[in-house]
């Protein structure tokens, strides 16, 4: 057989080969025959896979996997969302939901927010006491399901709320300050304490013992209270008493 026969044949081979596989890979046999959710707490499965758009009888490898992702996180309490194949027939669809951590404040109630300040909630009452409160200078026109209720507060509130740790418990309110974009912190026993940003986190952090053992001393005393504490600047704070 002379080379050029030889190539033709190989050719040949190779594309009955690839067509082959190609009728292999869009046959019945990936249908896909199961669909099942994993992570869900606060959500059905029933809301995910609906929002997904995923059928069984559809063929594995014609899922958009990122479509199909990105349709889910629609909903205000998925966090994030990853469609798996297991090969050859079942689709998995992996979640992280959103957790409330906060609470803020709006005419209409409060709205309930986790960490990166998504609004996952809407709600007339809530015990406040079970976490953080946040309050704001200026509220969006509208809080909607799903959408950020000024991240960038929340993220520094966040971040404060952590350091603090144990103490956070001895915290009654988080305000931040739009313009100034700065925090005013209310202490359970009324203590106004000027936060302002994150610079120099840590030291501020380490005066928060300091606070509440003055504020326990002036209890003692009838015509002391303590009114604010400046920790804006760097330094021994600015304390007034009243």
């Amino acid at each position: 057989m002379s080379t050029r026969a030889r190539r033709l044949s190989m050719s040949i081979l190779v594309l009955i080969v690839l067509v082959s596989i190609y009728l292999f890979v869009h046959s019945s046999f990936f249908n896909i025959n199961k669909i099942y959710v994993t992570g869900l707490k606060a959500i059905t499965a029933d809301e995910v896979t609906a929002l997904a758009g995923i059928k069984t009888g559809t063929n594995i490898f014609e899922i958009n996997r990122d479509v199909c992702a990105g349709a889910i996180k629609i909903h205000p309490m998925v966090k994030q969302a990853t469609i798996v194949r297991h090969y050859p027939r079942t689709i998995e669809i992996r979640i992280a939901e959103r957790k409330m951590w906060a609470v803020i404040p709006y005419p209409e109630g409060y709205a309930c927010v986790d960490n990166q300040g998504v609004c996952l909630d809407r709600v007339k009452s809530i015990d406040i006491t079970k976490y953080p409160l946040i309050t704001l200078d200026k509220l969006p026109a509208r809080i909607n399901l799903g959408q950020p209720v000024n991240a960038d507060a929340v993220h520094m509130i966040k971040k404060i709320y952590d350091a603090l740790g144990e103490n956070s418990n001895q915290i009654s309110e988080f305000h931040y300050l739009n313009e100034d974009e700065g925090i005013i912190i209310y202490t359970i026993a009324g203590t106004q304490v000027k936060f302002g940003n994150l610079d120099r986190l840590d030291e501020k952090i380490k005066f928060f013992p300091q606070i509440f053992n003055l504020e326990k001393d002036l209890q003692t005393k009838e015509h002391e209270v303590l009114q604010y504490v400046d920790l804006r600047y760097k330094g021994e704070p600015v304390i007034k008493t009243r």
